[in-house]
């Protein structure tokens, strides 16, 4: 079968949505004729993806405007014999929704309650299909590995470790986790270089003791090895993809997670195990404290462990054969 996803392939793959596609790809790429285009690039590379000529055109890039909508609706019938899938990790406003009707694709992968509502309402097609994480890359260590990759950081071993990664925004709810850092926490936050920092919020961690890194880290594994706890503490929709990777990628490491019921994270795991969902700011002083008197019994890798890549790719495979079959008739009853 041959594949053409469009998506966010430019730069380092340490945002969301871009991690999503890089891992679609990388997976997918060892089975079957893969074609990637970067977004911005799409027009450049129209007539290369006629000449591939794929069975399956794969958009994933948010939607953040109808405009993906556009894009993918004159692609699909420029490549006719094409079927077109959509991802929506993270929708964006999506003004003019009533063109959507008009334009939606052969299939809609979602995430949420919410999304998949929302799509079923403007006539698409759809299916429940969640981000995924490399669980090998993201993984259990030694107790002793953590002392040392401390070390190599520069974090104080005696220290509370509290990580949260992702973009340095005010919407990121992050003035929660300067209020963490004291007594004998150290609260770590790591950046994105794929989308600008806001200085004042970055200003203000800093001055809190919080240590906050804006470069890229291709092993970002060794930071959440190293670190206690993980804390998600996001609420505003549109700042983050409805299953957060991060929250998966501390889960695999099997770090105890406190986080906020964000997006589709509530659709697909249950509290309990290390896993912590918060609705007040109390309820995380009270989960670090269950943490650090281990008064939980951690198992939060066992939890994500059926949302590896390698599984997810197995059921993708499954939906691009359906859909080629037939797009009328190949997913009644999914």
């Amino acid at each position: 079968m041959k594949i053409c996803f469009i998506g966010h392939y430019s730069g380092n793959p340490d945002e969301g949505v871009k991690k999503v596609s890089f891992y679609l790809y990388r997976e997918l790429v060892k089975s079957h004729e893969v074609m990637s285009v970067d977004i911005r690039s799409v027009v450049k590379h129209w007539k290369a993806i006629k000449e591939f000529n794929p069975d399956i055109i794969h958009f994933v890039v948010g939607p953040s405007t109808v405009i993906s909508f556009v894009i993918l609706k004159l692609l699909s019938s420029y490549c006719r014999s094409s079927k077109a899938i959509m991802s929506a990790p993270q929708p964006g406003y999506l003004h003019l929704k009533r063109l959507i009707p008009l334009l939606k694709p052969d299939l809609m992968l979602v995430q949420s309650h919410k999304s998949e509502k929302l799509f079923q309402h403007l006539g698409c097609r759809t299916r429940f299909f969640p981000n995924g994480v490399d669980t090998k890359k993201f993984s259990l260590i030694k107790s002793r590995k953590k002392i040392e990759l401390r070390e190599k950081y520069g974090v104080d071993t005696e220290k509370f470790v509290i990580l949260h990664v992702g973009h340095i925004k005010t919407r990121r709810n992050l003035h929660l986790l300067q209020q963490l850092q004291k007594d004998d926490n150290q609260v770590i936050i790591i950046g994105s270089t794929s989308t600008p920092i806001e200085k004042k919020v970055y200003k203000h961690l800093r001055e809190k003791g919080c240590l906050v890194w804006t470069n890229y880290f291709k092993n970002i594994e060794e930071i959440y090895n190293l670190s206690d706890c993980y804390i998600f503490p996001t609420i505003d929709k549109f700042s983050c993809i409805e299953i957060p990777l991060s929250v998966l990628e501390a889960m695999a490491c099997n770090l105890p997670v406190i986080t906020t019921k964000f997006g589709a994270l509530p659709r697909v795991f249950d509290a309990g195990d290390g896993l912590f969902f918060v609705e007040r700011e109390k309820d995380i002083y009270d989960a670090i404290e269950i943490i650090k008197n281990k008064d939980v019994n951690i198992k939060t890798r066992k939890k994500v462990l059926p949302f590896s890549w390698e599984k997810l790719i197995k059921e993708l495979k499954r939906i691009y054969k359906e859909i080629t079959i037939s797009t009328q008739g190949a997913l009644a009853g999914l």
